[in-house]
Parts: C-alpha cells; sequence; structure tokens
C-alpha cells in the first residue's frame, strides 16, 4: 500500500494566522481542538461536529476523537466521541453521522454517541464523505482515485478514475458529485500540481472536470452556499468562492492548514488545523470576482515524503 504523509515546513508567517478577508467576516473562533479537519453542521443537535486527527494523518492510533460545538462556538465536549484513528470528513443522513477514518467508515449514532465501523475493502486513505438526497453515502479515496459508496452496513467501489485528480472533498449535489481534487503529489515541490473541482455523474460515473476551476489549489473541503461552491486550499490557506459556472472568488486567506470546510446553509466553518481553531465567517458575496485564476508559480511550503 502507498502510504504519503505531508509534513508542514512551516514558516513564522504561516503560524501566524493572519486574515485577509474580502467579502467575508469572522464571527468567531474556538479554541482546544487537536488538529482538527472537518466540521459539520447537526442542525438537528443545533451544534458543530468536528473530527480531530489528534497526531499524524495517516496512524491507525486509536487516538482521533470528535468534539461537539455549539453554534456559539463554546465547546460542549471536547471528545464526545473517542477511539477513532485519524478521522476526517463527515456527513449526516438518518440520525445516523458517517466518518471517513483511513480504511473505515465510522458510523456514529447523533442520539447516542454509540459508533459502529464499516471496512472498506482496498481502501488507502479516505478522506471526506457526503450523503445524497435518498441516504447513499459516497467517500473519497484520495491516494487510489477512488469514491466508494455506502448503503446499509456495506461499501463498495462506485468510479476508480484518474481523472478525479487525487478527490479529497466530495458534495452531493443533485444528480451529481462535485469533487475538490488535491491535485498531484509529488516528492519534490515543484512537482506538484494543484487541482480543481470535478464534477461526478452519479448515474453515468463520468467524471467531467469543471471548466475556469483549473489548478485552483491544493482543495480540501467543498460546500454550497446559495448557488456557490465554497472550497478551501489546504496549503495556499485560502477560501475561494465558485458560481456554478466555474467563475472563481476570492473569499478570505487564512494560512496553511486551511482544511475541510461545513456550512449552515448561510456561514461557513473552517478547522485551522495548524492552529487547533474552528473558526466561522459570514460571507458578503461581492458583485464580480476579485481575480482570475491562473496557474500558481509558487508551491505550498511543505515537504513530501512518500514510502
Amino acid at each position: 500500500m502507498r502510504k504519503t504523509v505531508i509534513s508542514a515546513a512551516l514558516s513564522s508567517a504561516a503560524l501566524a494566522g493572519m486574515v485577509s478577508l474580502a467579502g467575508a467576516a469572522e464571527v468567531w473562533r474556538t479554541e482546544g481542538l487537536s488538529t482538527p479537519e472537518s466540521v459539520i453542521f447537526d442542525e438537528a443537535n443545533s451544534r458543530l461536529i468536528v473530527s480531530n486527527i489528534v497526531g499524524e494523518a495517516t496512524e491507525a492510533d486509536g487516538n482521533g476523537t470528535l468534539s461537539a460545538i455549539g453554534l456559539d462556538g463554546k465547546m460542549i465536549d471536547d471528545a464526545w466521541v473517542e477511539g477513532l484513528d485519524a478521522p476526517k470528513g463527515m456527513a449526516i443522513t438518518g440520525g445516523k453521522l458517517y466518518v471517513a477514518d483511513l480504511t473505515n467508515v465510522r458510523v456514529v449514532d447523533l442520539a447516542s454517541g454509540e459508533m459502529n465501523t464499516i471496512a472498506v475493502e482496498g481502501a488507502s486513505f479516505l478522506n471526506d464523505v457526503t450523503a445524497s438526497d435518498d441516504g447513499t453515502v459516497y467517500v473519497t479515496d484520495t491516494f487510489a482515485n477512488r469514491i466508494y459508496s455506502v448503503s446499509g452496513d456495506a461499501a463498495e467501489l462506485f468510479v476508480e478514475n484518474p481523472a478525479l485528480d487525487s478527490p479529497n472533498g466530495i458534495l452531493a449535489d443533485a444528480n451529481s458529485l462535485i469533487i475538490a481534487s488535491f491535485g498531484t503529489l509529488a516528492e519534490k515541490q515543484e512537482d506538484m500540481v494543484p487541482g480543481g473541482l470535478v464534477s461526478v455523474d452519479v448515474t453515468t460515473k463520468a467524471v467531467t472536470p469543471m471548466a475556469g476551476t483549473e489548478k485552483l489549489g491544493f482543495l480540501d473541503g467543498v460546500v454550497k452556499v446559495g448557488d456557490q461552491y465554497v472550497v478551501s486550499d489546504f496549503f495556499g490557506g485560502r477560501i475561494i468562492g465558485v458560481s456554478e459556472s466555474g467563475e472563481p472568488t476570492d473569499l478570505g486567506q487564512f494560512g496553511m492548514g486551511t482544511a475541510d470546510l461545513g456550512a449552515d446553509g448561510e456561514a461557513v466553518y473552517v478547522p485551522l488545523m495548524m492552529e487547533n481553531q474552528l473558526l466561522k465567517f459570514s460571507i458578503d458575496w461581492p458583485k464580480r470576482s476579485i481575480w482570475r485564476v491562473g496557474p500558481q508559480s509558487a508551491g505550498p511550503p511543505v515537504v513530501i515524503r512518500c514510502h
């Protein structure tokens, strides 16, 4: 199995967490998390749930947790659920929380917090989860260029295609799955290539890159607010709005480690992995795009070790 470990070569500037917003306003920040990777809005219970890796993103160490946070940003329970490995993206359907956890999908009862496990045969790095209107759960496997589907207590391969370009974030949107691609990973920083948005037709399984989003960033999460997609660029530290036609708008700059987004229909929630914080911000959409995306001239300040 191919195992890729990403470690940040952080400078003091990256750690400073400076914020420069265009079209968005910070509402609050929550401290006390431990390598937070993803957040989801639990509407039925009026709270947010954050996945904490608590260590290495690739290690099955049993240290991972889920935190429960109030909608006012106050911590409810920093270890609401324990015993995960390196939990990442999440989705809610049918009163259950589905969590991507390396080679397993964890299923947590939202009322009791009790957890069951669905092993995903052949998976290498499960990363994000979404649920369609019919209750089908879809999970990305970044290193394998795969998407799995989960129905009941079973998981199966849904699509495998190099055009997924290291699929990270995933969002069920009508009859499509919108994929936030991380891009091309490489041992040398200069050989890495940022990804964009990709659409997968649920019926035909056709994979189509979204025009205008090529090399948008090393994308992590994707949500939809109104008629706009909102994505995070993990290495670039950016939050970017993308219209359905593929036109990007720069919304904010938060520093490296801007991870898998959540949204409540209006506000957006962002885990800041390097700062162990959760950020809430509101969006005031500009009337036009602030910039057009072109090839990036500088790579992210990271070191990639492949073994």
